[in-house]
């Protein structure tokens, strides 16, 4: 405060603009040396081909000049579009490239590059079934994200981490993340992601056990593919429907989606396709059917289809009594349902050990939140107990400065009054002086025959003078012995001590004589109105005694008030008082 005290306020404002414009420039500077790397066209070119044409992308980067790799940022930009590529191409990332990508455009500010990067270091965790790290990298892509993030980017992030919250059963927030990826789509007006994020949240509320709203949002699917002419999507809605109504024992629902969408499908949703052909023959209990749906399956089925299947087969022998292929189909089913269950327990294993890890990862979180709040906290509180203490400081310093000034002031005040009380007393002195003279004047003209009487007036004269002048001396050196005390008490920022008032009692008694007793005689007062009585008797205006008094200029013009009503009996201004106590 000492350092902050030699300023004006005037310099100080100066600094402070000085510092915003600093700042400023440095801000600037910043952005000028951080300002975006400009992208060969080629990388940019093959860019806009990754999402629509990812093989025609691939052999444009396959066939890429060195000279366009020749900065490291473009380098980077390449490792990144290989990576998009392959991903679009259902490749998995063979190494560990993404990580140099990531930490170099996390260093080098590229918003929108280090966006993308984050996206596929959560793919890569995701074909590694680390799900809270993908789950991490797309938050953190997320949180990156604003106005000017392309939307169909979002809603792939939205829809991967539902999958990962669904294949952990955390249903609530898998239906979150789909939700959301749903209305990027309905902005994009993209139908095909549409109706992919409702059959993904129908799914889920199946799991959840809320069936019927699992099937309005598939009947919702099922008409926007049909409106977009959609086949294979169609069919793909369909499968999921039929399923859901087969699960409710609505065997014909499920039946005639079957007849209508499902007699004639692709090679990739064959296996599907007839395990739900097979269930609804069986629950019909059309057996030959069954059992011709259970053959396509065990020659072109999946794993869990054959099993399936071949329940079903086994049954279809022991109707028909031919317990040799009932037996034989046993030992099938033992065997694939021995593999299904060692690949089962891995992926449990695994997925158990994503949820431990996940919530080992939450509780770390949710540990170094508390952490944070508490520093935050911590932080906050010394923010403001030092912003307290800078405002009481500030505070006290101009206090301190201006009762400086008003000591300042008064000191001028009391040392401007002592001269004119001095100049009085030369006037006075002046005055006796010019009347002893003139006595003089007299007794010279009266002559020799009244010299007894002349002898008489000069030894009265002489000892006129010697009173006059010692009165006067000391009359000016007693008011001279107040102001001084007064002031060298102000001058070192002291309250006048009982010692120093007592002092200043004495030299008044000398001073005016008088003036204690005439006030007494009134009223007996207390030593607070004495002393201002005192200080009002030597000239000092109300402001200065205020001052003096360490009191506000307020309750002095008031406390003179009351003194003339307790001196006069009446009612009076500070003003009255003031021309009162001067005139004793």
């Amino acid at each position: 405060m000492d350092i902050m005290s030699r300023f004006s306020r005037k310099q100080i404002v100066a600094l402070s603009v000085a510092a915003l414009a600093i700042a400023a420039i440095a801000i600037a500077a910043i952005s000028v040396c951080c300002s975006h790397h400009t992208y060969p066209r080629e990388l940019v070119a093959t860019d806009t081909l990754c999402e629509n044409d990812p093989d025609s992308a691939e052999a444009l980067l396959h066939r890429m000049p060195d000279n366009v790799l020749a900065a490291k940022p473009d380098r980077m930009y390449y490792d990144l579009l290989r990576i998009k590529a392959s991903n679009n191409l259902y490749e998995p990332q063979k190494d560990s490239t993404i990580f140099r990508i990531v930490d170099f455009f996390e260093h080098y500010g590229d918003k929108e590059k280090l966006f993308q990067a984050y996206y596929y270091q959560g793919k890569y965790y995701v074909q590694h079934n680390d799900a809270p790290q993908a789950l991490k990298c797309f938050q953190k892509a997320l949180d990156m994200s604003d106005d000017n993030t392309p939307l169909a980017f979002k809603s792939k992030i939205y829809s991967q981490s539902g999958t990962l919250f669904f294949y952990q059963n955390l249903f609530d927030d898998a239906i979150a993340m789909y939700e959301k990826s749903f209305k990027c789509d309905s902005v994009l007006n993209d139908t095909v992601d549409m109706v992919h994020s409702l059959r993904d949240m129908a799914q889920t509320l199946r799991h959840m056990d809320k069936k019927a709203r699992s099937e309005q949002m598939l009947v919702e699917a099922y008409d926007m593919s049909k409106k977009i002419k959609d086949k294979a999507l169609t069919q793909t809605i369909s499968l999921v429907l039929a399923s859901l109504y087969l699960d409710n024992n609505e065997v014909n629902r499920a039946y005639g989606i079957f007849c209508n969408e499902l007699k004639h499908v692709d090679a990739d949703m064959q296996s599907p396709v007839c395990c739900l052909a097979m269930e609804i023959y069986f629950k019909e209990n059309r057996m030959d059917s069954v059992y011709s749906y259970c053959k396509q399956l065990m020659s072109n089925g999946t794993l869990f289809a054959k099993e399936t299947a071949l329940r079903r087969l086994i049954a279809y022998h022991n109707s028909k009594g031919d317990s040799a292929s009932s037996n034989k189909c046993v030992y099938e089913y033992i065997s694939i349902s021995d593999s299904i269950r060692k690949i089962s327990a891995v992926e449990t294993v695994s997925r158990m050990h994503n949820l431990y890890n996940y919530g080992l990862k939450e509780k770390e979180n949710t540990e170094l939140r508390i952490e944070n709040i508490e520093r935050l906290y911590a932080l906050g509180f010394v923010i403001l107990f030092s912003s307290l203490l800078i405002v009481i400081l500030a505070y006290i310093n101009v206090k301190r400065q201006k009762r400086i000034i008003e000591f300042k002031r008064l000191n001028e005040h009391l040392a401007e009054m002592n001269e004119r009380a001095c100049v009085q007393n030369r006037i006075i002195t002046e005055k006796d002086k010019a009347e002893i003279s003139r006595l003089k004047e007299i007794l010279d003209k009266q002559g020799a025959e009244q010299l007894d009487v002349v002898n008489e007036y000069q030894n009265r004269l002489s000892m006129l003078e010697g009173i006059i002048s010692e009165k006067d001396k000391t009359v000016e050196s007693e008011r001279i012995k107040i102001f001084d005390i007064i002031s060298n008490s102000i001058s070192k920022n002291k309250i006048i001590s009982p010692d120093s008032w007592n002092e200043i009692y004495e030299a008044m008694d000398i001073s005016c004589p008088q003036f204690k007793k005439k006030l007494f005689e009134l009223s007996s007062l207390k030593s607070r109105e004495y002393k201002i009585c005192i200080l009002v008797k030597l000239g000092l205006q109300n402001s200065d005694i205020a001052t003096v008094m360490c009191r506000k200029a307020n309750t002095i013009t008031y406390s003179r008030a009351n003194i003339y009503k307790k001196l006069l009996g009446k009612e009076g201004t500070a003003k009255d008082f003031d021309k009162f106590i001067k005139s004793l």
